[in-house]
């Protein structure tokens, strides 16, 4: 049974399959890669609802270039948009990978062992922070409507879109006090913009290093395989 990599060696992992994987325009290559990546999820037992989980915020986008491509560039489209589709669902693959029983806490503390600029780490962790803040925000308005009568059966409706504007509106200005209050909440504490320091650096053995290597490897061979065509 293969181990899955330590978090360190998982960022950079995926970082580079990510990079290589969106670079190929060859449909064979891309294909490749969408096999890679497949071997990536068995190999390493990642569960297919990992997969799901992280395919479900970009299925709109692929449903978007069959839809838009062909429309705007005719028989070519088809072909960009199986490229557009199969680069997304490569990605997929390798952020599945990464992120299965891999919390923020430890992706952010794998980012500061890897010497990445604190300022980095410090806006995507309140980025994160406070993209979970306005889900919750949204989650209490919406159902602060619907007890009082209002309902998403139909969206046909001008005076749904009114009060859904309404909702964005003071969403923005609850937003906004809310991250006023947290600011001077961490001024009260004395927060003065300190470097993100790591809190334990895990010695990692140099085989570890090697899933990178024989990955990386595997994604490059595509390109040999695409170029021959």
């Amino acid at each position: 049974m293969i181990t899955v990599p330590k978090p360190r060696v998982k960022v950079v992992m995926a970082l580079i399959l990510i990079i290589l994987g969106v670079l190929p325009k060859n449909l064979v290559m891309i294909g490749g890669n969408l096999v890679i990546g497949l071997l990536l999820l068995f190999i390493y037992r990642i569960p297919f609802r990992a997969f799901v989980k992280q395919l479900k915020p970009i299925a709109f986008f692929m449903l978007f270039t069959f839809l838009f491509f062909p429309f705007y560039e005719g028989s070519h489209g088809w072909i960009k948009a199986l490229q557009y589709s199969g680069r997304l669902l490569f990605v997929a693959m390798v952020l599945s990978f990464l992120f299965y029983r891999l919390g923020i806490v430890a992706f952010l503390q794998a980012l500061a062992e890897l010497r990445l600029p604190s300022i980095f780490i410090e806006l995507l962790m309140f980025t994160l922070r406070f993209m979970d803040v306005f889900r919750g925000e949204v989650r209490q308005m919406l159902l602060s409507l619907r007890s009082r009568g209002f309902y998403t059966g139909n969206w046909f409706q001008l005076k749904k879109y009114r009060i859904l504007g309404g909702l964005l509106g003071s969403l923005l200005l609850r937003s906004y006090q809310r991250s006023e209050r947290i600011y001077l909440g961490m001024l009260s504490k004395g927060y003065k913009g300190e470097r993100f320091k790591s809190i334990r650096t895990e010695l990692v053995p140099k085989y570890e290093w090697l899933h990178c290597a024989l990955w990386a490897g595997c994604v490059l061979c595509m390109f040999f395989v695409g170029g021959l065509r």
